[in-house]
């Protein structure tokens, strides 16, 4: 009757940490995905400024062509009064801020999507390791 006393107190105890390893296991996933959501949240708000930014940009360029553009030839000797020149450079430099502000944002987005997947998979491993590890007390 003794070993049936052992057997039933360890058989017991594995139930316990089992129970208890399932909800440390759900909450850290919780706080994994709570965590990502931040930061897609933070993403979502910081494009959104990117595309302000680049717009107001895009809109001060605009101005300032249309204001050089009201000066009289005579006075505007500035790039020999051709403003081919420069205005081909503004649109370099504005396409590649738009570039790299694009692969940014998909480095970003992969990032947290592989962190998610990433997350998932260690606590997945983690937990049947420890699983595993419980079910070795069982008799």
């Amino acid at each position: 009757m003794a070993a049936t006393k052992e057997t039933q107190k360890v058989k017991d105890f594995t139930e316990t940490v089992k129970g208890m390893t399932g909800l440390v296991k759900e909450n850290y996933i919780n706080g994994v995905e709570f965590a990502l959501s931040l930061w897609e949240e933070n993403l979502k708000v910081f494009n959104a400024q990117v595309d302000q930014l680049l717009n107001l940009q895009q809109e001060y360029i605009q101005s300032g062509r249309e204001f050089y553009d009201k000066f009289p030839r005579e006075a505007a000797t500035l790039w020999d009064g051709n403003p081919k020149a420069i205005n081909g450079q503004v649109d370099r430099l504005v396409a590649f801020q738009k570039d790299y502000v694009d692969s940014v944002r998909k480095v970003s987005d992969k990032f947290t999507k592989e962190a998610l997947n990433l997350g998932h998979k260690n606590v997945e491993k983690a937990f049947s390791l420890i699983d595993d590890y419980i079910g070795l007390f069982r008799v």
